[in-house]
């Protein structure tokens, strides 16, 4: 088994990689989110230091075995308790993250049955995280690694990873297609979210897939490659889904015109219908020659109308039943 410190060093270089775009992607955060909630911040921070403190312990482990204990060959066969950290530092983070995407998709699609199941998945995930750090515990060699009792707690740990993943995927997707309107500009946003969607969903629930499989067939521990990083996956995912939300906004030169929220629009379009009494301003700007200029707005300017994270930058869009601006 001492030859599974191969991977496990190439993923924690993986991982620190990606912890530097994650502090990136805080500082991005930190610098455009005056206008989320307070609850939400909260939360970003929480999970960045859930990273760091992954990240750390994973450092540590490597110092550990590969340089203070080098050559020791009894000793790299067995695990101890800061190994066991990086199972349960990824379960935690990888189900706040999916709860938190569970509560995008109740807000876009009203659906309790999509999201009670995307929560059960992620509450699985989370606990069978932790449930294979206390199994590790109680098997600490490497070689006994392949048994059932620790092989049924990684797969449903991870294949509820995966599955989440998917569902979540899959609904944006489908909720997005299927909200697609008459208007270029409009359906270019939209088709810009598909792919925000599928390039972070899809490439977290597949990294998680791989390593799953890895686990079950490969006798080489190649699996640490994709586990170690896994954690940072699920907070970028996150990231760049509420960061998105400042840059993509551009007009048809492709300059940077206004700020737009990556999933905001496709949000507030959902609110106005479930919602369509309440007195909110919105921007209409209709593209069959009634062309209106938009007044020059602050990127930072929060919406009064709501106070809702979802709908925290005003934001002219397309509404298919809308036909003239109200206020």
């Amino acid at each position: 088994m001492v030859r599974s410190y191969g991977p496990l060093l190439v993923g924690t270089v993986i991982n620190v990689l990606l912890y530097g775009i994650t502090i990136t992607q805080i500082y991005l955060y930190h610098n455009s989110s005056n206008c989320d909630r307070i609850w939400i911040r909260g939360f970003v921070y929480l999970l960045f230091v859930g990273d760091t403190v992954h990240t750390l312990f994973t450092l540590l482990y490597v110092y550990d075995t590969l340089i203070y204990h080098f050559g020791d060959v009894n000793y790299l066969k067995t695990a101890d308790w800061v190994f066991a950290t990086s199972p349960a530092l990824t379960g935690i983070l990888g189900g706040l993250v999916q709860a938190f995407f569970a509560w995008r998709v109740k807000i876009l699609t009203a659906s309790k049955i999509i999201t009670i199941s995307i929560l059960l998945c992620a509450a699985s995930s989370f606990l069978m995280g932790i449930a294979t750090a206390v199994v590790v515990g109680i098997v600490p060699q490497f070689d006994e690694f392949r048994t059932p009792k620790l092989q049924v707690t990684v797969i449903l740990w991870l294949g509820c990873s995966s599955l989440a993943n998917i569902l979540i995927t899959g609904t944006l997707v489908f909720y997005l297609k299927n909200h697609r309107t008459g208007f270029v500009r409009t359906n270019t946003y939209i088709d810009h979210l598909i792919r925000l969607t599928v390039q972070t969903g899809l490439i977290t629930a597949i990294w998680a897939f791989v390593s799953l499989m890895l686990f079950l067939l490969s006798p080489t521990g190649l699996y640490l490659l994709f586990n170690t990083p896994l954690s940072k996956l699920y907070t970028n995912s996150l990231m760049s889904s509420l960061n998105a939300r400042k840059f993509w906004w551009y007009d048809n030169k492709g300059d940077d015109a206004l700020a737009i929220p990556s999933q905001n629009t496709i949000f507030e379009l959902s609110r106005l219908e479930n919602h369509s009494t309440q007195n909110t301003k919105v921007f209409v700007h209709v593209e069959s020659h009634q062309m209106k200029d938009l007044p020059e707005m602050d990127h930072g300017a929060c919406s009064k109308a709501t106070g809702d994270t979802i709908t925290s930058f005003h934001t002219p869009y397309f509404n298919p039943k809308i036909q003239s601006a109200a206020s």
